[in-house]
C-alpha cells in the first residue's frame, strides 16, 4: 500500500492558520498597495516641475492648465529691478539656484498657488537679440527677446551697462511679432503691460568683469504693443518641454555698449 504524499510547506502552513488569517493578510497587502498608489499619485501631481512627473501627467492627460491672465487678474507679485535681483542671487551656489529654479517652475505650472521666489522684472533695458521659439525650447509657440540692463548710477555719471541680462518669453500664436523689437531698442520694463514673471536664474563668471546674472522670465500679459509693430495677443502654452535648456540665448554674452538714445530712469 502506497503512502500518501507528504504535504508541502505551503499546505502545512495553511493547515495551521484559520481562514480569517488569510483574509486579513490579503486585506493588509491590498491596503499597502492602495497606500503606495495614493502616495505615488500625490507625489506626481504635487510636483509637476519634475520632468518625469510631467511626462506621466502628459500620458494620462492631466497636464497642468495655465491660466490666461488680464491686467486685473494677473498674480500679485513683487516687482524687482536689476540691482535687487542681482544682489539677491549673486552669492547663491549652484545647488541653491537649482532649488530656486524648481520653485519658480513649480509656481508657474501651478498658476502661482505658491510664489516664494516669484517677481516681475522691471527697469530700463536694451534689446540685444530676438528670435522665434521652436520645438527645442521650453515653449514651442511664440518668441523671445534678450535684453541687457542699463542704469545711470547717479546724476554725475552717464548711463552704463549693468551686469544683468534677461530674456522674456512671449507665448503667442503670432510668433512673427518678434520683428516688432529691434536690436538696440531701449525698453522701460514695467509690471504693466509686460507682466514679465521670473522663471529661471543663472550666473556667468567673467574673468575681468563682474559676474553676470542671467534671468529668464515669461510674460503673463494678455496683449502687448512692441515698439515697431501693432499689438499682438498672448496665449498661455498648452504644454512645456521641461527637458529644454535655459537660458534660451545661451551663446556669447552680448557686448556692453552704451545705448544710442537717452537712458531711462536712474538706478535705485
Amino acid at each position: 500500500m502506497s503512502k500518501d504524499p507528504e504535504p508541502t510547506w505551503l499546505e502545512r502552513m495553511a493547515a495551521r492558520r484559520p481562514p480569517y488569517f488569510w483574509w486579513f493578510l490579503g486585506f493588509i497587502v491590498a491596503s499597502c498597495f492602495a497606500f503606495l498608489s495614493w502616495s505615488l499619485c500625490i507625489a506626481i501631481f504635487s510636483a509637476p516641475e519634475i520632468p518625469r512627473n510631467y511626462e506621466i501627467l502628459k500620458k494620462v492627460g492631466r497636464l497642468p492648465e495655465h491660466k490666461a491672465y488680464t491686467s486685473q487678474t494677473a498674480p500679485s507679485l513683487p516687482s524687482s529691478p536689476a540691482p535687487v535681483l542681482r544682489n539677491s542671487y549673486l552669492e547663491f551656489s549652484d545647488e541653491e539656484l537649482a532649488t530656486v529654479n524648481r520653485s519658480l517652475l513649480h509656481s508657474y505650472l501651478t498658476n502661482f498657488r505658491t510664489n516664494t521666489f516669484c517677481s516681475y522684472l522691471v527697469g530700463p533695458y536694451r534689446v540685444t537679440n530676438t528670435r522665434k521659439l521652436t520645438d527645442e525650447d521650453i515653449m514651442n509657440e511664440g518668441f523671445a527677446i534678450q535684453l541687457r540692463s542699463y542704469l545711470q548710477p547717479d546724476e554725475y555719471n552717464k548711463i552704463a551697462p549693468y551686469p544683468v541680462i534677461i530674456e522674456i518669453l512671449f507665448p503667442t500664436p503670432y510668433p512673427e511679432s518678434y520683428q516688432g523689437y529691434h536690436i538696440g531698442d531701449n525698453i522701460e520694463l514695467d509690471v504693466t503691460p509686460y507682466f514679465a514673471s521670473l522663471l529661471y536664474v543663472s550666473k556667468v563668471e567673467q574673468e575681468d568683469d563682474d559676474t553676470i546674472v542671467r534671468l529668464t522670465a515669461v510674460s503673463l500679459a494678455q496683449k502687448i504693443r512692441p515698439p515697431h509693430a501693432g499689438p499682438f495677443d498672448l496665449a498661455p502654452p498648452t504644454e512645456l518641454n521641461l527637458h529644454a535648456p535655459l537660458p534660451l540665448f545661451s551663446g556669447d554674452i552680448p557686448k556692453a555698449e552704451a545705448p544710442a538714445s537717452t537712458a531711462p530712469a536712474s538706478a535705485p
